[in-house]
């Protein structure tokens, strides 16, 4: 019987995870924070370094009891705070007009009540608050205290999905997202998505990076139609990539 294309593409997802975790071994898990601390990390994440990110987060978080003084905080005062992290000015609008939303939706800020939603019902909860989009929703999910089974997409694990073929080349990130969700196996739990997020993630950021490519030492080599057949694979030992770092922003 022909497969399916979905089929097939499943089976490459999970291949490709089955090559990298083979290669790469076990992800830690990083300490969970609430999912609206986790909404806060991953909107100052956007497009940003992640030890420039988590700089900002802590500057924030240290500076106030709790994120309700960051609700009222003016946009001025809080770019001045994120200067470092890109678009500093967006997200000065952003972050605490999503946390203002919250608060008059729901009359406090909490998002625990998604906990008790489906993946879908809560995704589709969390981006209608501003500046939160499909990266930021699946992250607040999958790496907060809520821990649901989705699969979150930065802009490093989205390059590795189109070069291998995952996703079609001009797929926007959102779209990206949603087609890789569909993909995941039935059987995968929330610490599988975290895994393979976390792998697919520090592959884009390690060896299928922007522009050229380090494809010799790549694990997923063999299967990738982008891969350069022209250069030989290097011995175990030489591959050597700075895996696992923190992914708390997706």
């Amino acid at each position: 019987m022909q497969l399916t294309l979905p089929l097939a593409i499943e089976n490459r997802l999970a291949r490709a995870h089955e090559l990298l975790s083979a290669a790469f071994g076990p992800v830690a898990q990083t300490q969970r924070m609430d999912p609206v601390s986790q909404m806060v990390f991953a909107m100052l994440s956007g497009r940003t370094r992640d030890e420039i990110a988590r700089t900002a987060f802590e500057g924030l978080a240290n500076s106030f009891p709790s994120w309700e003084p960051l609700a009222r905080m003016r946009a001025g005062d809080l770019q001045r705070r994120i200067a470092l992290t890109t678009f500093p000015e967006k997200k000065a609008i952003y972050v605490p007009g999503a946390l203002q939303t919250i608060m008059r939706r729901r009359h406090e800020l909490d998002l625990e009540f998604l906990g008790r939603r489906s993946v879908g019902m809560a995704q589709d909860w969390l981006e209608t608050l501003p500046g939160v989009g499909a990266k930021t929703s699946a992250a607040v999910l999958n790496f907060s205290t809520l821990h649901k089974r989705v699969l979150c997409v930065d802009t490093a694990h989205h390059r590795v999905a189109v070069r291998f073929g995952l996703v079609p080349g001009k797929a926007s990130l959102e779209r990206a997202s949603r087609l890789l969700n569909l993909q995941i196996p039935d059987h995968w739990t929330a610490d599988d998505t975290e895994t393979h997020h976390v792998l697919m993630q520090d592959l884009g950021k390690t060896l299928c990076v922007h522009g050229r490519p380090r494809c010799a030492p790549c694990p997923l080599r063999l299967m990738c139609p982008s891969a350069d057949s022209s250069i030989e694979a290097p011995p175990p030992a030489a591959i050597a990539a700075p895996f696992h770092q923190d992914h708390q922003g997706g």
